[in-house]
């Protein structure tokens, strides 16, 4: 509980109050699963491992 209000606290951290643009990150991944069902389960940690390494790079900076 103590970090729910962050968003608000903190408002020069730039953190939205909602979850949705993580929702639609998740919502892509599974799209993205749906076409590559046949991927053995190694192979699709890989592929989440990945898809979270290119969606999230330009936060790396």
């Amino acid at each position: 509980m103590p970090w729910l209000w962050t968003f608000y606290d903190c408002p020069d951290l730039n953190i939205p109050n909602t979850n949705n643009g993580l929702e639609g990150h998740f919502t892509d991944l599974k799209t993205k699963l749906r076409y590559h069902n046949g991927l053995s389960k190694n192979n699709r940690k890989l592929f989440i491992d990945e898809y979270f390494r290119n969606s999230f790079e330009k936060y790396r900076e």
